[in-house]
């Protein structure tokens, strides 16, 4: 008899066929019903409510979406695929452009642990509904950036360790970027993201390897100037010049 799956499970399980099922363009009446099942399958397992709502309380779905019943929302979802996951992305970027009211709540609570899981099923359920896309990929690593450098100033400034906390969120930016060079070689945000997490945590070599495919990708005054601040923390001041020099009529 085959182990009942968890509600993570289901959530995967019905994201990824949403994506198989759009990518096909396959949204016949079969595919709809066996979606529907799935989704009944997530709200019915799912005792809290966490995974079996999450697709709606943060993707700022129209009002009247939420009174569809579940096929017709499957429907929904079947035809505006590209629309769900700008939603997505939407989300995503509104969390990394709020870190600072993230890291405030850290500072008041005294707690390490922010409530901020739903963050990071919504960046896994992009990953299944957009798999093909390196942007996908970083977008998801900006998330986990993001995260370790709020948990690096809440250790300075706090002076708990949160080591286990910073090496997760270390190894999936790693991973999540990699994953977008990997699928494009000239993905200025991926290299670009790779950069700024080793940077953060003081592997300058790596750094600025990254940071020269990305100036590889596109010479960006933005680029240039975080160049010059590496070679200023290795104590060679010339080279960061010769960067600056690049771009000195946009720098004040």
């Amino acid at each position: 008899m085959a182990s009942k799956l968890s509600s993570e499970e289901l959530v995967v399980k019905f994201f990824s066929r949403l994506f198989e099922i759009t990518r096909k363009g396959d949204g016949n009446e079969d595919s709809i019903k066996e979606l529907t099942s799935m989704l009944e399958g997530v709200t019915e397992s799912d005792e809290s409510g966490f995974y079996s709502v999450i697709y709606l309380l943060l993707l700022n779905l129209p009002d009247d979406l939420l009174k569809l019943s579940d096929k017709d929302r499957i429907k929904y979802f079947l035809k505006s695929h590209k629309a769900l996951v700008a939603s997505f992305r939407k989300v995503l970027r509104i969390w990394v452009g709020n870190q600072r009211e993230i890291i405030e709540y850290l500072e008041n609570s005294g707690v390490a642990d922010h409530p901020l899981a739903n963050v990071f099923v919504i960046s896994e359920i992009l990953g299944l509904l957009d798999p093909l896309s390196p942007d996908t990929f970083v977008i998801r690593g900006n998330i986990y950036l993001n995260y370790l450098k709020i948990l690096k100033e809440y250790e300075a400034k706090a002076g708990l360790p949160l080591k286990v906390q910073a090496d997760r969120a270390f190894k999936n930016a790693l991973e999540l970027y990699s994953k977008a060079v990997s699928m494009d070689i000239n993905c200025y945000e991926g290299y670009l993201g790779l950069a700024r997490l080793y940077t953060l945590v003081n592997d300058l070599d790596q750094a600025l390897t990254n940071y020269e495919n990305a100036l590889r990708c596109r010479r960006s005054c933005e680029v240039l100037k975080e160049v010059a601040d590496i070679y200023i923390l290795k104590g060679l001041n010339d080279v960061a010049y010769r960067y600056l020099e690049e771009c000195k009529d946009d720098v004040k």
